[in-house]
């Protein structure tokens, strides 16, 4: 028999107090992850503050855009996010949502191959260029250790400037519906299990996957396959032989002898005051890495390539300085990869222009504020995103 006074313990003005309180912390916490994906969701694809996802970056800009989106098996309890985005527990969600209905029969016969071999790894990347390169980089790098075959979009957007070792497959969303999605504890961090993928299933992989240690085995085949086509060679090449010949116009002394070339890129733009927590690289930086290599290199000619020129041309100056403007993002990395060495400040196409150079790479040491969403998405020292032997000053 219950009595009163029982029930006046059970509402007992502590005990009220006790849950306003932690229900209030509850939806606190709700709206601070909510908020926190929000924004890394714009910092990644630079689009607006709202849950609808981006153009998938695997399509060309004359095909359609495909709608299907693969939620990895370690996904946020919430809110539900598109694909590709970062989770950072271990909870189990369904592997494989639609936002329309997919056809019953595929258009292409390679689904019963498919379904029969079941090791296939299967990506779809989305966000810009650098973004992307890490997700396929990855991907083949995991897809060879654990010898499945990768496959990919027929539209996947860096077919455009490559020549990928991949297999491409037509109706894709079709071919690859109810495979099972993976992906990484932290977006810019290496997470083994992945390399680690149970046999007799097929499985496709989500996430940014931003750690050279998923490809570091096939470091030569990946740069191979990232040379650029010719035509986008070669417009960077006419770039560069312009420079030099600026710089020997500039510096006469020195007019017989090639210049030591050091690419650099500042990314500035919507990573400026970003309240994910990203780091853009100081003035102090800047000169800083640049003092270095004018010591160690006196024939030294700076190319600039940025996304914030008019910041860059007021802290990055000087006779040896040529500031590449005007042209696709593209021939920008291309311009950056052909040179001898690398000075980078912050974001995934800075990493890939001091990744493909091959040269020396400095780089900006602290790209996200601490303890900020963008943080905790690292790993403790950054050594999974940025390879030993680069250089890191600030």
């Amino acid at each position: 028999m219950t009595t009163s006074h029982s029930k006046c313990k059970v509402f007992s003005t502590r005990n009220v107090l006790s849950l306003l309180v932690f229900c209030g912390f509850t939806m606190f916490m709700a709206y601070q992850w909510r908020s926190e994906l929000r924004v890394f969701h714009i910092y990644i694809n630079g689009s607006s503050l709202t849950f609808t996802p981006p153009p998938p970056a695997m399509l060309s800009t004359d095909q359609i855009a495909k709608t299907a989106t693969i939620a990895p098996t370690r996904l946020l309890a919430s809110p539900v996010f598109p694909t590709g985005n970062i989770h950072t527990t271990t909870s189990t969600q369904p592997v494989l949502t639609t936002s329309r209905p997919v056809q019953a029969v595929c258009k292409n016969h390679f689904r019963e191959e498919y379904l029969k071999k079941q090791n296939y790894l299967c990506s779809r990347p989305l966000g810009r260029l650098g973004n992307v390169m890490f997700v396929y980089a990855s991907s083949y790098g995991i897809a060879t250790y654990n010898n499945r075959t990768l496959i990919m979009d027929t539209g996947f957007m860096l077919t455009n400037y490559f020549n990928l070792n991949v297999q491409l497959v037509d109706d894709f969303e079709c071919v690859i519906k109810g495979t099972k999605g993976l992906g990484p504890r932290q977006a810019c961090a290496f997470d083994e299990s992945l390399m680690h993928i149970a046999k007799g299933e097929n499985v496709c992989l989500g996430s940014y996957l931003q750690s050279y240690k998923y490809f570091e085995h096939v470091q030569d085949p990946i740069k191979k396959q990232f040379t650029f086509k010719k035509d986008i060679n070669d417009k960077a090449v006419d770039i560069i032989n312009g420079a030099i010949n600026t710089f020997h116009k500039r510096n006469a002394t020195v007019k017989d002898t090639r210049p030591v070339l050091v690419g650099v890129h500042v990314r500035r733009g919507d990573m400026v005051k970003h309240k994910f927590g990203y780091a853009v690289a100081t003035p102090d930086y800047l000169g800083n890495a640049s003092k270095y290599y004018r010591d160690k290199y006196p024939n030294t000619l700076f190319i600039v390539c940025s996304n914030g020129m008019t910041w860059t041309k007021k802290h990055f100056v000087g006779d040896d300085v040529f500031y590449v403007e005007g042209n696709t993002f593209d021939v920008d990395l291309a311009v950056l990869v052909n040179c001898d060495h690398s000075l980078t400040t912050v974001g995934s196409f800075s990493w890939w222009a001091g990744f493909l150079a091959g040269g020396e790479v400095v780089y900006y040491q602290w790209p996200a504020v601490e303890k900020s969403g963008l943080r905790r998405h690292f790993s403790a020292d950054y050594t999974d995103f940025f390879p030993p032997r680069w250089i890191g000053m600030k």
